[in-house]
């Protein structure tokens, strides 16, 4: 009995060493409680932004005091810029002097911008390890998908006793198989006319004595010869399309009639299992797939948010060395591995996503989140810039302190454009609702601190006309008093001169 391993195996599962440190698991806990990837990503943003809450609005209230300290020095600081436009050292220092006497402190808003840089970072490294994760588990869940198809259909199946499974390779009884052919597998049923099988298991080719096939056999040879690799040229079609064994160029002919029989019944095999087999197995992984049993990454356009919101990037990777790549790059330090040599076996990679080759080819998405991140980042950094318009009017002798920042009103956009572009779309959900959150409460605290500072402008101003008031009366006061005294010794004087007359 000839057994012959195939094409068929069962794949073993890959520990990739990614090891998630407790953000990482964090946000895998909220994307498993909310039950979506995009939920999860923004519960995430929120829980970051709270932390950081207390310190962004020390930072916006001391940024919109300062501003109004600043409007107050105006007027000084614009003379001072005229005098000084030619020294900008000593417009400086005029200036830290003149700040430092009305209580303005430039540095109050150093601490949370760092906090701020620190959470940025920390998020991103979180992002790109957290997709390496799920982007290498959801392979093995591929994996997981298409190894059940392949025993259910075999070891299993209805005709197990066909097969023998050994260390993951699928091999068939070519006896049993040769004689169900015609029943599990029509298009396998000219075999017979082709190979004899005795009954001892021994197969041996159907030829006359002159290596001649029948008709029969011709027709079987003619649809598989292309697949007969080194031996397709040992078969010879005569004019009446009849086919011969060519044996002349054999030393040990009995092993080279082996060889052709083994070969021709290898085909066949293989052929039925990958219509039998592979074929559903590759079915049974699509429809996991397009069932959401496989991949749950979506999020509302986009079909994976792990990898960009791009037309030219797609929810399932290509091949298994760009697949490669992403798990490397997104893994930094959480990878436990050699980076450089994730275990990403090619033909076991291009076999279990054969039917997701619509997935290969599909846009991810559509460019839609790339744009938003850039929106939003830009419409953080303008309400930024118009809380600070006094400063940067006023901090430099020149105005170069606001040119460069109009300039990073653009930059920082576009620096974030860019990592939306090369990062997963989970960063650009995190990036576009961060923006949003930090633009809200800017406008919020803005108006908030200006009502304040309305408040305490009235009040002063009621206070001032409240203090002129009393000094009016008390002025008056003392004026009707100094007159009553007057009056007082007038009086007397002219009493004092009467009595002065009636003595002389």
């Amino acid at each position: 009995m000839i057994l012959t391993a195939l094409m068929v195996k069962v794949f073993p599962l890959t520990d990739y060493g990614f090891d998630l440190n407790f953000i990482g698991k964090y946000i895998g806990w909220l994307i498993s409680i909310t039950g979506s990837v995009g939920m999860g990503i923004i519960l995430f943003t929120l829980t970051l932004r709270l932390i950081v809450l207390p310190f962004d609005i020390f930072s916006k209230i001391k940024t919109k005091k300062n501003a109004a300290k600043m409007e107050e020095m105006r007027p000084e600081l614009e003379r001072l810029q005229k005098q000084y436009a030619h020294d900008k050292n000593l417009y400086n220092q005029k200036m830290l002097a003149l700040q430092k006497k009305n209580g303005y402190s430039p540095l109050s808003g150093c601490l949370p911008a760092i906090l701020s840089l620190i959470i940025f970072i920390i998020a991103i490294n979180a992002f790109r390890t957290y997709s390496a994760v799920s982007m290498a588990n959801e392979y093995n869940d591929i994996i997981k998908h298409y190894n059940y198809a392949v025993e259910s259909l075999t070891v299993n199946g209805e005709n197990a006793d066909m097969y023998e499974m050994e260390n993951g390779v699928l091999s068939v009884k070519n006896g049993v198989f040769y004689d169900r052919a015609e029943v599990i597998y029509p298009e396998g049923k000219g075999l017979k006319d082709v190979v004899n099988k005795d009954g001892e298991n021994v197969f041996s080719l159907k030829i006359d004595g002159e290596n001649k096939f029948t008709a029969e056999g011709s027709a079987y040879i003619d649809e598989i010869k292309a697949d007969l690799g080194l031996y397709a040229g040992a078969f010879i079609k005569d004019e009446n399309g009849i086919y011969s064994v060519d044996d002349g160029m054999a030393e040990d002919k009995n092993a080279f009639y082996a060889g052709c029989t083994g070969e021709i019944i290898k085909v066949t095999v293989n052929a039925y299992l990958e219509k039998e087999v592979t074929a559903p197995a590759n079915e049974n992984v699509k429809e996991a797939y397009e069932n959401g049993d496989i991949l749950k990454s979506s999020f509302l356009w986009v079909k994976n948010v792990w990898m960009p919101d791009v037309s030219y990037e797609h929810p399932v990777v290509s091949d298994s060395k760009n697949f490669q790549s992403k798990i490397s790059t997104a893994a930094t330090r959480s990878c436990s591995c050699d980076r450089t040599l994730l275990p990403v076996d090619q033909s076991v990679y291009d076999t279990v996503t054969a039917g997701l080759y619509k997935q290969k080819e599909q846009a991810n998405g559509y460019f839609i989140m790339v744009v938003l991140s850039i929106i939003t980042m830009f419409l953080s950094q303008f309400v930024m810039q118009k809380m600070q318009k006094a400063q940067l009017e006023l901090q430099s002798v020149d105005g170069q302190a606001a040119m460069t920042q109009k300039m990073m009103m653009w930059i920082m956009p576009v620096m974030f454009g860019f990592f939306a572009f090369s990062y997963s779309t989970a960063f650009s959900i995190y990036m576009t609702v961060s923006s949003v959150l930090s633009t809200v409460s800017s406008v919020l605290i803005n108006v908030l601190i200006e009502k304040n500072i309305s408040v305490g402008k009235a009040a002063k101003a009621a206070t001032g006309r409240s203090k002129k008031e009393i000094n009016r009366i008390e002025k008056e006061k003392a004026a009707a008093e100094e007159e009553a005294k007057a009056k007082e010794l007038e009086k007397e004087q002219k009493k004092n001169l009467k009595k002065k007359k009636e003595n002389e």
